[in-house]
């Protein structure tokens, strides 16, 4: 029984930071691929969906088809072929938030993400980025 409930504490909080740490390997590198930042876009949907009032998931869900129709999440790709690949990587929010507790500091990453992302939407997208 304790094994069992060890693996299972593990493993939710091998989810809970499986974006966090896919996010700092794949930023820290050259360049971020296409796959990984259409799935860490998937997965910021998901986190504020789950974390956040309604009122912030829509204004999350509506900057981030902004920033997809701008080409900040993936350049030189169609905007429509991006947005459904992005719709199509949604996980199950329970693989990617292990407990409610995870949440405000999830909800705080958002905030900043949408801060950096209102800042490149005022200047032009990524045609001037």
């Amino acid at each position: 029984m304790n094994v069992r409930f060890l693996f299972v504490s593990c493993l939710s909080m091998a989810a809970a930071a499986g974006p966090w740490l896919v996010h700092a390997q794949t930023t820290s590198a050259a360049g971020i691929s296409a796959e990984s930042s259409e799935q860490l876009e998937a997965d910021y949907r998901v986190i504020a969906a789950r974390c956040g009032t309604p009122a912030f998931e829509k204004s999350f869900y509506k900057q981030s088809k902004a920033a997809v129709a701008a080409g900040l999440v993936t350049r030189h790709r169609d905007p429509v072929q991006v947005e459904k690949t992005v719709t199509a990587l949604r996980r199950n929010p329970v693989v990617l938030i292990g407990a409610q507790a995870d949440c405000p500091a999830q909800i705080e990453h958002l905030k900043e993400v949408q801060k950096e992302r209102a800042k490149a939407l005022r200047k032009g997208g990524a045609a001037k980025a």
